[in-house]
């Protein structure tokens, strides 16, 4: 062992940073007491040595070279720290190597650490450093919480470490997040609101609601975001008063928020608050489909109404935007869970397919109808499906194939049967009865086979 620490001095004179490297880190290696430990043995001469040895590394070798001594140090341990932060107040020592000396330090939970984390975010005019400072700082959990909280004190550092305290996952950096909702700078309040979302707390909903008017629309979207999480308190707090004149924010970020939290709402009001959306004509059709999407979680009869009022709505738009639209209720429609809405799903859509709406000449629409209709599992809708094996579209016959297995296999498979052998049929309907009497059997095959 002591041949590879003479080797590494010897490549440290000829400026071999590689081989100083290569030697100190076999040289570690081997002084393990045991693979199952990392700590070098409590030799301080020693220890001396190699610590020197990989700051000159530091100090006057390339990238990644100094890269690849971080490896070293984390080995060494806290014998190592008192070393690198005596680089660290060295404010005439090369920037990189101070960076470098930044992240080895990051891996070190210590008081010692804290603090000269701290003094960097302060007073260093390195933004790369005051960064990696105050995510060390985030890394180091609530023992960093307090630390941090001070800093926010200085306006030079609040947002630094505002955005450090947001990281940490601790109900204790509420507290301190309250102080700065209000600050000058947006970029704090973003943090700040950002971060109190993932809390349930009593003294966050106010500031939340009051962050509603700020100026700033990434805060707005970040207190939608936060309302919604409060859906349980929905009535005392008048959600759905507050939340609806978002809906014609400005920025359609924060539209699409106050969309989806009403949709969580779920109560008829905020049913009502979506269906006059979707009524607005100059409203983009992203924001209509979260809006219809919305009314599909609600799961109420006004909602399902509503649904129903939209599908033979026109919005005056061009024909494959309708389709999306439309497309976008059925699926809706075909997705509810509550037993006693899925009869009425099923007639809505029925109702619909009678209509003879120009959206259903789309291949998608039928292919989600097929699937809605399935899905709710009503045997009424068997004739419709079946007249969906006539359509010119491969997919959309494989679609209504797969939706009359849910419904009644057997009462299915016997309707198919029985029309197969009707001569009045034309070409194209008897050519997909054909078909699905052939998936029917392979269906039926299977399932005895399990």
């Amino acid at each position: 062992m002591s041949n590879l620490l003479e080797q590494a001095k010897i490549a440290a004179q000829q400026l071999n940073w590689s081989l100083v490297n290569h030697c100190l880190q076999q040289f570690i290696s081997e002084s393990k007491p045991n693979k199952t430990t990392s700590k070098f043995p409590n030799d301080n001469a020693v220890l001396d040595e190699v610590i020197n040895l990989a700051i000159e590394v530091l100090e006057n070798g390339d990238f990644q070279e100094k890269w690849d001594i971080d490896k070293l140090f984390k080995q060494i341990g806290k014998p190592a720290i008192s070393p690198l932060i005596e680089i660290l107040k060295d404010w005439e020592i090369d920037l990189e190597e101070r960076w470098f000396v930044t992240r080895i330090l990051a891996e070190f939970n210590s008081e010692e650490v804290l603090e000269v984390m701290g003094n960097i975010i302060v007073s260093s005019e390195a933004e790369d450093l005051q960064e990696i400072a105050a995510e060390t700082l985030a890394n180091f959990g609530e023992s960093g919480i307090e630390l941090l909280t001070d800093l926010l004190a200085k306006p030079d550092s609040r947002l630094l470490a505002t955005k450090a305290l947001a990281k940490i996952n601790c109900i204790r950096i509420i507290p301190a997040l309250l102080t700065v909702v209000k600050d000058e700078k947006d970029e704090v309040r973003i943090a700040a609101i950002s971060a109190l979302t993932n809390y349930s707390d009593s003294r966050i909903p106010i500031v939340l609601i009051s962050a509603l008017k700020d100026t700033v629309a990434k805060v707005r979207k970040a207190a939608v975001i936060g309302l919604a999480g409060y859906v349980n308190l929905q009535k005392e707090l008048g959600l759905v008063k507050l939340l609806q004149p978002l809906l014609w924010d400005i920025n359609f970020e924060v539209s699409q928020q106050a969309t989806i939290a009403l949709g969580k709402i779920g109560t008829n009001s905020a049913a009502t608050a979506l269906f006059e959306l979707l009524k607005t004509a100059t409203m983009p059709i992203f924001l209509k489909i979260d809006a219809v999407r919305g009314l599909g979680w609600m799961e109420t009869k006004v909602s399902l109404e509503y649904l129903q009022n939209l599908l033979g709505y026109n919005f005056l738009v061009e024909d494959n935007v309708q389709a999306q639209f439309v497309n976008e209720i059925v699926v809706a429609l075909g997705k509810l869970e509550k037993p006693e809405l899925k009869a009425q799903a099923t007639d809505i859509l029925i109702e619909f397919i009678v209509s003879g709406n120009s959206s259903l000449e789309s291949v998608y629409v039928k292919k989600s109808l097929a699937l809605a209709l399935g899905y709710l599992g009503n045997i009424d809708a068997l004739d419709y499906l079946i007249q969906l094996l006539e359509d010119e579209d491969n997919s959309v016959r494989l679609h209504a194939i797969a939706a009359m297995k849910e419904l009644d296999s057997e009462k299915a498979y016997q309707r198919l049967i029985d029309l197969s052998q009707e001569a009045t049929l034309n070409s194209q309907l008897k050519t997909g009865i054909e078909i699905a009497i052939a998936e029917m059997n392979k269906f039926n095959k299977i399932g005895n086979r399990e």
